[in-house]
């Protein structure tokens, strides 16, 4: 026969179960609640980009989303493995960017040559360039104090213009510590292609980055 004193001592089990209970499934709500209001910040179409063109860090902007298992959008921290990959579908505004939308750059299309620059300090900005980055290369007078040689305009055409042309980032190489060199790729169009060649191979020649959808 059970005595008040054990009935007391099973009264007070029964309660502290019932607290560890009632504690443990507070947890689990909050854990759960947790998950679901966990944000994260991705990369979002920042500007609408057409098909084909390389995308630029003014293409993108970082939107703080829900995580949400069922969305794939690029995290934030990828933004300098994004930014010189080509559109594979058109971009729209405002719209969260995933990976099957871009898709590394094929080197040029067609109507485009692509063209090695080895140039020194002083021949392009100090920030430095990244793919996809619109310059325009111009002839510069070099020691001799002429543009002239593969800079030479063709009769009958404005000289100044002749001698800038449009060209696209495509790959910047390392530093080379020797030769205090790098190599720059630029895509120009195949009209322009010979040209920028002769003239990279004088060394008189300087990179003007322009702004963005120039």
């Amino acid at each position: 026969m059970r005595t008040a004193a054990a009935r007391r001592r099973a009264s007070r089990k029964s309660l502290v179960l019932s607290v560890l209970l009632v504690l443990l499934g507070g947890l689990l709500a909050l854990a759960a609640g947790q998950m679901l209001t966990a944000r994260t910040e991705v990369l979002a179409v920042a500007r609408d980009v057409q098909l084909g063109s390389t995308i630029t860090t003014e293409d993108l902007t970082v939107a703080n989303v829900t995580s949400d298992p069922n969305l794939s959008p690029i995290p934030a921290s990828q933004l300098s493995q994004i930014v010189g990959m080509v559109a594979q579908v058109p971009l729209t505004r405002g719209e969260l960017l995933t990976g099957a939308q871009v898709g590394p750059d094929s080197g040029f299309t067609a109507g485009e040559m692509l063209v090695a620059l080895p140039l020194k300090e002083g021949q392009f900005p100090a920030r430095g360039l990244s793919p996809g980055r619109q310059v325009l290369i111009v002839a510069t007078p070099g020691s001799t104090g002429s543009t002239s040689g593969s800079g030479t305009p063709a009769a009958g055409t404005d000289g100044a213009r002749d001698q800038q042309i449009d060209a696209t980032v495509a790959e910047v190489g390392p530093l080379n510590q020797a030769t205090q060199v790098t190599v720059i790729d630029v895509r120009v169009s195949a009209d322009d292609g010979v040209r920028v060649a002769e003239l990279a191979s004088t060394g008189n020649l300087a990179l003007i980055v322009l702004p963005a959808g120039r």
